[in-house]
């Protein structure tokens, strides 16, 4: 979210309660502690904000300036100190300097903050701390989240925050005490179990760990979240063949699980079955590589919704693959580029969105302009390849498949690719030598099954046109999502 990659905790306000302003003039809420943690002798007391009542018409925010960078870009630029002054007065955590941050949520941190301010309304302080959690601001999502809690004990919304902030600031028994009060509030909700498992395996609390995950399994048995924490356990237990059984369930659920693959080339290599091992990892490595507790859990998607980060739009984005709801993709994909209007990934997704939307020539465009922010993007290089065999240029797909190839090795859906563009410019020979190639590089099952089908085909000529038979992948979006299917051409 911050340019520059500026130290988060380097920028964020450190005042204590001298440098407040004079609490006699105000009503006051006490301090809402989040607890008390005692740790071999040492105990740390976390507090929350002190928020106060105040003289409304004295807080003042500063103006936000909406400022364009070289590559498009937009950010904000402020007085840091003045939004500091203001929100301290207001009685509400100080958010960090949020110069050259995206103005998006920016501007809807400053709307609840000012409703906050008008209002004292629970909710726009449960909201504003939403938002800091939605922009990784711990301490300011934490306090708000604290005070909420306290304020609205019915509202599970500000508990359950109140625990993923500890579990973010490995506040480790806060979190489990928080997580624990908002199951007991709201036992039907699965992401909970799933947090308390985490927590509990950190302890290395296996027993209990084992029987959180067990809990979100059983009520989501079709998301690959709960067989990986028990995979863990197994693996933290040293018992490779239990993880590899519940790892290979997580695979079979969520197949573009980077983390289910990762880990179950692990349990695979501690029981000695080194191949197998090096493909799921090389696989782990080529799927997307989801944020943190974001894919998995609806409330921190609905913090994110609310702050409308670039984070959240790029979850969307995901869904919308893992859906083939292009049209969906096709419109989230562009508000993001009007955020970040020279980001190649996005560009080169967006070209892979609309071929499959059939508009070819948009996507030819969109990856020509990734290619010429990235010249080493080899997905872009392998889209406009696909556009270019879909039009009947032959020559000019393969140049491009031959240059993805060059630039990612291992990407063995450009080799299938290029084999069926080679065979319709009268190459046999130069396709088989492309499946050939696929069959030694460990890919995915169904990328394996596109080379052998061909392979077999190409050998059965006699029968009929080699071209009838040969088999397509229906996508070869590989940061997205892998091929699932496939098609005769």
């Amino acid at each position: 979210m911050k340019r520059g990659g500026r130290d988060r905790q380097q920028r964020r306000g450190r005042r204590g309660k001298a440098n407040r302003p004079n609490t006699a003039r105000r009503l006051r809420w006490w301090e809402v502690p989040a607890g008390l943690v005692v740790i071999t002798g040492w105990a740390y007391l976390l507090l929350g904000p002190s928020l106060a009542v105040g003289n409304r018409a004295q807080i003042s925010f500063p103006r936000l300036e909406i400022r364009t960078d070289p590559s498009g870009s937009q950010f904000v630029q402020t007085d840091a100190a003045a939004l500091r002054a203001a929100f301290e007065h207001a009685g509400l955590p100080d958010p960090s300097d949020l110069n050259g941050a995206d103005p998006v949520p920016v501007a809807i941190l400053l709307r609840f903050a000012r409703e906050w301010v008008d209002t004292r309304s629970v909710a726009a302080l449960g909201q504003l701390g939403q938002v800091y959690q939605a922009l990784q601001e711990h301490e300011a999502a934490l306090g708000c989240f604290a005070a909420a809690a306290q304020l609205d004990t019915s509202d599970v919304r500000w508990r359950y925050g109140l625990g993923i902030e500890c579990q973010a600031m490995a506040l480790t028994d806060l979190a489990i005490d928080a997580l624990d009060q908002a199951r007991r509030m709201d036992p039907d909700y699965p992401t909970t179990y799933a947090r308390l498992g985490a927590l509990y395996l950190d302890r290395k609390d296996f027993e209990r760990a084992e029987a959180q995950y067990n809990e979100y399994r059983m009520r989501l048995p079709n998301r690959s979240l709960g067989y990986v924490g028990l995979g863990r356990v197994a693996l933290a237990r040293g018992d490779e063949v239990r993880a590899k059984e519940l790892l290979s369930t997580a695979v079979r659920v969520m197949p573009n699980d980077f983390l289910a693959h990762r880990l179950l080339g692990r349990a695979l290599a501690a029981l000695g079955r080194h191949e197998l091992a090096r493909r799921e990892q090389d696989l782990a490595e080529r799927l997307p590589q989801y944020s943190g507790w974001l894919s998995f859990d609806p409330r921190l998607q609905e913090s994110n919704a609310l702050a409308n980060t670039q984070g959240y739009l790029t979850n969307q984005m995901r869904a919308a693959a893992t859906g083939e709801d292009w049209a969906t993709f096709v419109h989230v994909a562009e508000l993001l580029l009007r955020r970040r209007p020279q980001d190649f990934s996005t560009l080169g997704n967006l070209a892979e969105a609309y071929r499959k939307l059939g508009r070819l020539d948009k996507a030819e465009a969109l990856a020509d302009r990734a290619i010429e922010l990235k010249p080493d993007y080899a997905l872009a290089y392998a889209n406009r390849g696909w556009c270019y065999q879909q039009l009947a240029q032959y020559e000019r797909a393969i140049a491009d498949y031959t240059k993805a190839i060059g630039l990612d090795p291992k990407g063995a859906l450009a080799y299938v690719n290029r084999g069926v563009a080679h065979v319709r410019n009268g190459q046999d020979d130069k396709a088989v030598a492309d499946w050939e190639k696929v069959l030694t590089l460990n890919p995915r099952d169904e990328v394996r099954e596109l080379a052998e089908n061909n392979l077999l085909s190409i050998r059965r000529e006699a029968t009929r046109p080699f071209e009838s038979k040969l088999k397509l992948p229906r996508s070869h979006f590989t940061t997205l999502r892998s091929v699932r299917r496939t098609q005769a051409r």
